[in-house]
């Protein structure tokens, strides 16, 4: 299988929203090349022709299967949209073309297991390493987006051990990979719904619900939001942007009821108190409040 390498050039101010953009429609492993990184590190000694020689413009670098280069380039253009009055750099975007089996290769080498409190995250090409016996999500993330890596899905896994799941019925609204609705099920759900637009991510996540032996428990629907929901839940996770978070809003009031806690992410901090103010305005409260880097998570309930 072939495959596209998408370049960006960019900014150190605009680079980690770019990479996040790059994520949500490319395979996992977005990689960011800055200049500014070598003189913040600690590095004994730096080569000045190599110093000199770097690449002005902070380079955002991710891949996509080779059909989907168009569909990619379109949502990139269109997402860029936001960059408009910013600091983002001239944000060109170049295209490559690679063999997918020396790629992917490499690609998998880039990931580890990880841990986020009692919950394992490990690639299903990987031996699990788990002597204290936590909970273990074996995962395939195809082009969808979840892995763990990120801090906007990290911070909704670190809220899903201190909310109480055990015995809850759950949502995942755009499920990606279903790394968020899958582990809710490990950590005692009762039942999971997962969701997600994008034919290719629920395909995925069927995938790591029966690597996991999970797909018993869980209901995967390609559609958008909570369109065609007809139940409500005790618990809702949606890692999303703060756009999307806006929309899932006015429909929100028909898959909750009074106590259900949701968790929301994918919000960059500046935008949060507009979320905060949106779901109040529909009789959510704040609960509680993850920052991690430039990006927030919130638990609000019902």
């Amino acid at each position: 299988m072939k495959y596209t390498q998408i370049t960006i050039k960019t900014t150190s101010e605009a680079s980690e929203l770019v990479a996040y953009y790059l994520q949500e429609v490319c395979l996992d492993g977005v990689s960011i090349y800055d200049k500014s990184d070598l003189y913040s590190s600690s590095w004994d000694y730096v080569d000045d022709n190599f110093v000199n020689n770097y690449d002005q413009e902070v380079t955002v670098s991710g891949y996509c299967e080779k059909e989907n280069t168009d569909s990619v380039l379109c949502f990139l253009r269109n997402a860029f949209l936001c960059f408009e009055g910013q600091n983002a750099g001239s944000l060109a975007i170049s295209t490559q073309e690679v063999e997918g089996d020396e790629w992917l290769n490499n690609w998998k080498q880039t990931f580890t297991q990880l841990e986020i409190g009692n919950v394992i995250i490990c690639p299903e090409w990987l031996q699990v390493d788990n002597p204290q016996g936590k909970k273990v999500l074996l995962l395939e993330t195809g082009i969808a987006f979840g892995t763990g890596q990120h801090e906007t899905t990290s911070m909704v896994l670190d809220f899903m051990q201190k909310v109480d799941i055990n015995g809850k019925s759950v949502v995942d609204v755009g499920c990606g990979s279903g790394i968020l609705g899958l582990v809710a099920l490990l950590l005692g759900a009762s039942k999971a719904v997962l969701i997600d637009n994008d034919s290719q991510a629920t395909d995925v996540s069927l995938h790591n619900a029966k690597l996991n032996g999970l797909e018993g428990k869980c209901q995967i629907s390609c559609s958008g939001l909570v369109e065609g929901v007809t139940q409500t839940f005790d618990v809702l996770l949606a890692n999303l942007t703060a756009d999307i978070l806006y929309v899932l809003a006015q429909d929100i009031s028909k898959v909750v009821h009074k106590g259900s806690k949701i968790i929301l992410s994918g919000i960059l901090t500046d935008r949060a108190h507009k979320v905060i103010d949106t779901y109040q305005g529909k009789g959510f409260s704040l609960v509680d409040r993850q920052d991690k880097g430039e990006w927030t998570a919130l638990v609000m309930e019902y």
